[in-house]
């Protein structure tokens, strides 16, 4: 059951809904001015100071099933978080097949890959002053190459890998996008070819108890897409989304907390454009992008790191 502040937002989203069966809330999509009146006239002990992340607080931590309304869950109701002109989130059906309101798929599993890293690259006072934010995980997983190692040992394009490079961290766009990397690899595993092709990596990072939001990941296709396409030298092909996220794993009867990284299927700009691309016409597209596992691999970080795993 939801508690404290959380247990105010319930009513505030079945309020919300209500006026969207009503015709106030076109096509379900609900922006900042909506969740503000809705906050007054539920009378709920909610900050209306930013409303934008009203929907991301809830569906981000591993709770997000216990925080959404009951009413809704029957109706067969979930969200989706959408982005720019102070929209906030859109009222959507469940898919076919869709059991709870936020499922969520990916986690470790019987296939999941298992590897040892060394921190030892990574100074002791450094360790000691980790902390629990993104931008520390993320600053791990670049010092310690989790994301060139994945591409590398496991990916199933590790024979076509030639380089990879980070780019930045907290590019700020809408979603932001925690780090960008820039992969080149060859069109076969001969890499005989002299010219490459030319990839963006986006990484998502989330801390323990909380989700790798799909949607969220669609969109940063989305946006990357967008801010490479009129690079021309190189061209960027294609992109593809990681996810890293802090988890408890079982290390033969020990818990500890590792780094856990996803990797998906890159999307080709091409096969994006003809298929995928939302448009004035059908602004849904993107959300039928198929994200497929393609790798994923738990990191047991040694020694241990302040913010991450002591």
């Amino acid at each position: 059951m939801p508690s404290g502040r959380e247990s105010e937002k319930p009513k505030v989203v079945e309020h919300l809904y209500a006026e969207n069966e009503a015709g106030n809330i076109p096509d379900g999509i609900v922006t900042s001015n909506h969740i503000s009146t809705a906050i007054d006239a539920t009378g709920a002990a909610l900050s209306k100071s930013n409303p934008a992340n009203f929907l991301k607080d809830i569906i981000r931590n591993d709770n997000a099933n216990a925080n959404w309304p009951d009413s809704l869950k029957v109706k067969r109701i979930t969200a989706r978080q959408r982005y720019g002109a102070r929209r906030v989130f859109q009222f959507v059906p469940y898919q076919e097949g869709q059991t709870e309101p936020f499922p969520d798929r990916l986690f470790p599993g019987l296939r999941t890959q298992v590897h040892p890293v060394q921190a030892a690259s990574i100074s002791f006072v450094a360790r000691r002053l980790g902390r629990t934010e993104e931008t520390w995980l993320t600053q791990i997983a670049v010092n310690l190459r989790l994301i060139e190692t994945q591409l590398s040992i496991f990916s199933p394009l590790r024979e076509r890998v030639r380089d990879v490079a980070h780019l930045q961290m907290g590019m700020k766009t809408q979603p932001e996008i925690d780090a960008v990397f820039l992969a080149s690899y060859g069109e076969d595993k001969t890499l005989q070819s002299p010219t490459s092709l030319y990839m963006l990596i986006s990484c998502e990072a989330k801390q323990i108890a909380q989700r790798i939001l799909e949607d969220q990941i669609r969109e940063q296709v989305a946006k990357a897409m967008s801010i490479t396409t009129a690079i021309e030298t190189p061209k960027i092909d294609a992109v593809k989304p990681i996810a890293i996220k802090v988890v408890e794993y079982d290390f033969g009867g020990i818990m500890e907390k590792a780094i856990y990284v996803v990797e998906f299927a890159h999307i080709t700009r091409e096969v994006f454009d003809s298929e995928w691309a939302s448009s004035r016409d059908d602004e849904e597209k993107l959300y039928a992008m198929p994200l497929e596992c393609v790798s994923d691999t738990v990191y047991r970080i040694m020694p241990r790191i302040g913010g991450l795993n002591s």
